[in-house]
């Protein structure tokens, strides 16, 4: 019994830090319209971010759509505090609905982990693109034990470098969010070298939590 009270008092401790907005993630929010998800292929450079817990452990992010025989899939490689070159790899889950299309959820499969939660399911939605240089993605993640929620954005660019015009249009969504823009990050490319590679897949820093709480 002590355990499962040591337990439960470190999943809270990790959710707290983790969830630091008040009360259920945004209603209502607006995202691509007509969103072509075969115009979004390829490599996409994270040149800005923004976390709500304010916590910056990776770096120099890289998401890259793939297929593969068993669907089409999220690999995101990253950084992790300028040492470690990770990554994790995701199927992307497509929204039956054409009016839905930008809204892409992402199931991450880990053998190894116990079984509640060898698989992990996150939101993972379009908020703007012109397809060629800018992106804007958004997840949200809320916790009715505390009854906050997280938010992380990526601004992606299809070269390492965003111009201004793009990062204006890229960053002009997040106010439907209540974000200020100044709070964004932008990524430090000189610290892209990592000392260590790691060969299996971990848990992605910008989806805070693993199961639902």
């Amino acid at each position: 019994m002590l355990i499962k009270h040591l337990i439960f008092a470190a999943s809270f401790c990790v959710v707290h830090a983790y969830f630091t907005l008040p009360g259920k993630c945004p209603a209502d929010v607006q995202l691509q319209q007509e969103f072509r998800l075969a115009d979004f292929f390829g490599k996409w450079y994270q040149a800005y971010h923004y976390s709500s817990d304010e916590q910056q452990q990776n770096n120099c992010s890289v998401l890259e759509l793939q297929t593969k025989p068993s669907g089409i899939y999220l690999n995101q490689s990253r950084i992790d505090r300028g040492l470690f070159h990770r990554y994790s790899i995701a199927k992307l889950e497509i929204p039956s609905n054409l009016e839905d299309a930008a809204k892409l959820n992402v199931k991450f499969f880990f053998e190894n982990a116990p079984r509640r939660l060898r698989i992990r399911r996150y939101p993972f939605s379009v908020l703007a693109t012109n397809y060629q240089y800018y992106a804007t993605v958004y997840t949200c993640q809320y916790s009715p034990l505390t009854d906050k929620h997280f938010i992380y954005i990526w601004i992606l660019s299809r070269n390492p470098i965003l111009n201004d015009v793009s990062k204006e249009l890229a960053t002009k969504p997040l106010s439907q969010l209540g974000i200020d823009v100044t709070k964004i990050k932008k990524d430090d490319l000189t610290r892209c070298t990592p000392k260590y590679y790691e060969d299996s897949q971990t848990e992605p820093m910008t989806f805070r939590y693993p199961v639902p709480v």
